[in-house]
């Protein structure tokens, strides 16, 4: 059997390569042994249980020849993950990479405006998936002043940790960003027109390969929102994860007690409950720290907001003090 790297995901079939990878690696079409998806079905099986698929882009996988069908391998086990960043949409959890380095969260200042609830969205995914985050707010030669309340936000940001970038990709990427994807697997994460193209074709010029975004098994292109991955046939030390089209980022397949965890300017705070949850309990601490302005009102805000998605996932654990906690 041979070590392989899922890079692109079909239904049932997956685009697979060679690990470790190296310069213009042949890719290969996969399937999963059926085994492998009963097992998958069987510990998915529950109440409330959101569909995922079996693999994900990133996902290190052993793969064997298929003895009857010399063009497609059998993918014979999963290794499990390092990590793995999802997202929530129309009732069904998403992978949308696996194994990763680091998450690019791309925004802009104008065209389109800085959305600051995906981003915050985004940020609470990455925190609970415990991987390193980067921040690139593209687009500044669109605007002769800086939005204060933006930058407010930004500066908020960077004294909790969080690695902001302000620049404008079009005109090259500066030396520290450059440095930054000199190797790892990212993820890139961002709606439309905030430049991750841009970014794409700054890192890899002419040479930008896209490693499954076309088929193998005459089914078109990727739908909008799989995931392609992104190799330099120069450089096999970087690898980029885009998702195409990415308009919304649901929290619902998380729990009110992963979006806690998500906030870590919170988390220095004492309340009186161990587990409080920062709404109605008495003697929150984190509640006084945005009335006394301590913790930015929007950052709160948006907390209470995903909080409001999670309840219908929401089951108290033992010692919670959640009587009294919003419907």
């Amino acid at each position: 059997m041979s070590r392989a790297l899922v890079a692109g995901v079909f239904g049932a079939y997956h685009h697979v390569l060679p690990y470790p990878l190296v310069s213009r690696a042949e890719r290969f079409k996969a399937k999963a042994r059926g085994k492998l998806r009963i097992e998958y079905r069987e510990r998915n099986e529950g109440y409330k249980k959101l569909r995922e698929s079996l693999l994900a882009v990133g996902d290190m996988v052993e793969i064997s020849e298929d003895k009857k069908n010399p063009d497609t391998w059998i993918i014979e086990s999963v290794e499990e993950r390092r990590n793995a960043v999802h997202r929530a949409s129309f009732g069904r959890q998403q992978c949308l990479a696996a194994n990763i380095d680091g998450v690019v969260i791309m925004a802009s200042v104008r065209s389109p405006e800085f959305n600051l609830g995906f981003v915050e969205r985004c940020l609470a995914e990455v925190q609970i998936s415990g991987v390193e985050v980067l921040l690139i707010v593209n687009k500044y030669d669109l605007i002769t002043e800086p939005d204060e309340e933006t930058e407010k936000v930004l500066r908020w940001y960077e004294s909790i940790s969080i690695s902001v970038q302000r620049e404008t990709l079009k005109g090259g990427l500066s030396p520290s960003l450059r440095e930054r994807f000199a190797a790892g697997t990212w993820l890139l994460l961002g709606q439309s027109g905030t430049g991750k193209s841009t970014l794409l074709n700054q890192l890899f010029g002419q040479s930008l390969q896209a490693v499954g975004e076309v088929s193998l098994i005459n089914k078109g292109r990727h739908t909008t929102t799989n995931p392609a991955l992104y190799c330099d046939p120069g450089n096999s030390r970087l690898v980029l994860i885009d998702v195409p089209g990415l308009r919304e980022f649901g929290m619902h397949h998380r729990d009110a007690h992963e979006i806690r965890q998500a906030y870590p300017d919170f988390l220095r705070y004492q309340c009186r409950f161990e587990n409080c949850l920062h709404l109605n309990e008495p003697g929150c601490a984190v509640k006084a720290a945005v009335e006394q302005n301590e913790i930015p009102e929007f950052r709160y805000r948006y907390y209470v907001s995903m909080l409001d998605t999670v309840q219908e996932n929401f089951k108290p654990r033992k010692g919670d003090y959640w009587r009294g906690i919003r419907k």
